[in-house]
């Protein structure tokens, strides 16, 4: 007796534990898939002027991707079932056996009211009735629903290249005016970057030894572009630095005067104007002297 209610005890346990799914419908959806890959990368320097013929000018950094677009139609198929879930037999069954009375009475009821009473109704009352009685699945329910894909169908629909650019923010370029001579700038919020080839403060910009300037991406040492450079726009410069080391050699108005208007013949007006400020700010006293000589 003892080994017959063991038997009995792990057969229900084993019923409890390995019950199966309720399955409630299979389902189509069929959506559109885009991917994308990119298959080219590239980084494009612009300058506003492509030779330039002035100091400052711009350039602007930008990323440019080609992107590989394929378009599929994706029929999807799937089965909509409830979990099994054991221990919530402990009351389905009983509500099951509850049911199954009232869905004897209701398919009756349709049959002598032909109907009036939906046959549909009484199909679903007993449907929940063989459910619960049945220690192998639970109850349906949709809010515990899980979906199982069965079957997935693409069709290619179009595949196309595009091409994607967007400025580089904060980015450090180096830019070398000759073998031994470079300066660092960095790009702002929106891929630009000024360019001085010569400033005031002779330290900042060095001397141009070459026909190119070369700019590269610091932190991965790509090279971006190199920018030509004229001869007539490095003899300015060269005349204008010269200006300037005659002046800063022995400052005084005159020499201040002579420097400005030099400048200004080279055509590097903003220059001269800030050299003027600036000279005249830190040696007030030159300013009689600077403004008569400089008319």
């Amino acid at each position: 007796m003892k080994q017959r209610l063991n038997v009995l005890t792990v057969a229900a346990a084993v019923l409890f534990l390995s019950g199966c799914a309720n399955h409630i419908e299979d389902v189509v959806r069929e959506t559109p898939e885009n991917t994308r890959n990119v298959i080219e990368k590239q980084y494009v320097l612009t300058s506003d002027r492509e030779i330039p013929d002035s100091s400052p000018f711009q350039i602007t950094l930008e990323q440019v991707e080609k992107v590989k677009v394929t378009v599929h139609h994706v029929r999807k198929q799937s089965s909509l079932y409830t979990p099994y879930s054991g221990w919530r037999e402990s009351y389905e069954f009983l509500a099951g056996l509850g049911l199954f009375p009232v869905a004897v009475v209701s398919n009756v009821f349709s049959a002598i009211t032909f109907g009036m009473f939906p046959f549909s109704w009484s199909a679903e009352v007993t449907k929940y009735s063989i459910d619960g009685m049945n220690p192998c699945m639970n109850f349906e329910s949709r809010s515990r629903m899980e979906e199982i894909p069965t079957k997935v169908e693409r069709s290619l629909v179009d595949s196309y290249t595009e091409t994607k650019r967007k400025p580089l923010s904060n980015e450090w370029l180096i830019v070398k005016f000759g073998s031994n001579s470079y300066r660092r700038v960095c790009t702002d919020k929106v891929g630009q970057a000024e360019i001085e080839l010569l400033s005031i403060d002779l330290e900042k910009t060095k001397p141009i030894t070459s026909r190119y300037l070369d700019v590269t991406l610091e932190k991965n040492n790509v090279k971006c572009k190199s920018i030509p450079m004229t001869h007539k726009l490095l003899r300015r410069i060269s005349n204008a630095r010269k200006a300037m080391m005659k002046y800063y050699s022995s400052p005084d108005g005159t020499k201040l005067a002579d420097c400005v208007n030099r400048l200004e013949e080279l055509s590097f007006e903003g220059l001269a104007l800030q050299l003027e400020e600036a000279e005249l700010k830190k040696h007030p006293d030159f300013r009689s002297v600077f403004e008569e000589t400089v008319k």
